[in-house]
């Protein structure tokens, strides 16, 4: 009954990132396109997200960090951060770029400052809920096989 106990409690962490505001239907979507021929789909995308988010954090502060700011790449950077939080599904992190790409749109440097700092920090809040999701689920799958295999 452990697996059983695993996957409720991976379903009440899923559920709690809901209700906060970090995970959205997007996510539910991404998860269901998981199955038995590929069960390391999930773990893939988020590694492909992190990967990619994290090269567009360090974009975004080389842009920010310079004298100058280039407010047009800071947009687009912010816009596409934002697509790739959308495609898995983290809602706060969408919301976050949404806001750096509000304030570099305007050109307002403080509050382009203080949304890249949410976004840097939605960013690690969804990483840790995603891995925590893939290890969970990895977890499961290991524990089902051993299973199967007495």
């Amino acid at each position: 009954m452990v697996g059983t106990d695993l996957r409720q409690q991976l379903m009440n962490y899923i559920q709690s990132s809901h209700e906060q505001g970090i995970l959205d239907e997007a996510f539910d979507r991404v998860k269901n396109l998981e199955n038995d021929g590929n069960p390391q789909f999930l773990s893939e995308i988020f590694s492909m997200f992190c990967h990619d988010a994290e090269n567009g954090i360090a974009e975004l502060t080389r842009f920010l960090a310079e004298p100058v700011i280039d407010y047009e790449n800071v947009s687009a950077f912010a816009h596409q951060l934002k697509g790739s939080s959308s495609s898995v599904g983290g809602h706060r992190m969408v919301l976050a770029c949404c806001e750096l790409r509000q304030a570099s749109n305007n050109k307002i440097k403080e509050g382009s400052f203080e949304a890249f700092d949410k976004v840097k920090r939605e960013y690690c809040i969804l990483r840790d809920s995603l891995n925590y999701i893939a290890q969970m689920e990895k977890t499961i799958l290991t524990n089902e096989a051993r299973r199967r295999r007495q």
